[in-house]
């Protein structure tokens, strides 16, 4: 995949070169947003075996809601970028969509 290129001038100047197609710029926006996803998921504790826990009922109830509400959230996030990410009519667009996650309770 082709990438930003940052080029610096002899003349102390730097450039910044985006070769990327839009649908390149989209398809790497919406990869790091789903890897920021697991990422969030991940930091606040919630693995896969965490996750297969939860929905198995193995954790007191409360956990076991307050994991399933945060996974769910963070798929809606994702969700909620993607579409921005695939509605963008420019690379710098598709670029400037970020991953915020929600705040995780009672985990």
């Amino acid at each position: 995949m082709k990438l930003k290129n940052i080029i610096k001038h002899l003349d102390g100047t730097i450039e910044i070169r985006d070769d990327r197609t839009l649908a390149e710029a989209q398809e790497q926006r919406i990869g790091y947003a789903k890897e920021d996803c697991t990422k969030h998921l991940y930091e606040s504790g919630i693995d896969t075996a965490t996750q297969q826990n939860a929905a198995l009922g193995i954790y007191s109830p409360e956990r076991c809601e307050a994991i399933k509400n945060y996974n769910a959230a963070c798929r809606n996030e994702y969700l909620r970028c993607k579409a921005l990410i695939l509605a963008a009519t420019t690379n710098d667009e598709a670029d400037s969509v970020t991953f915020q996650p929600p705040v995780p309770e009672g985990l």
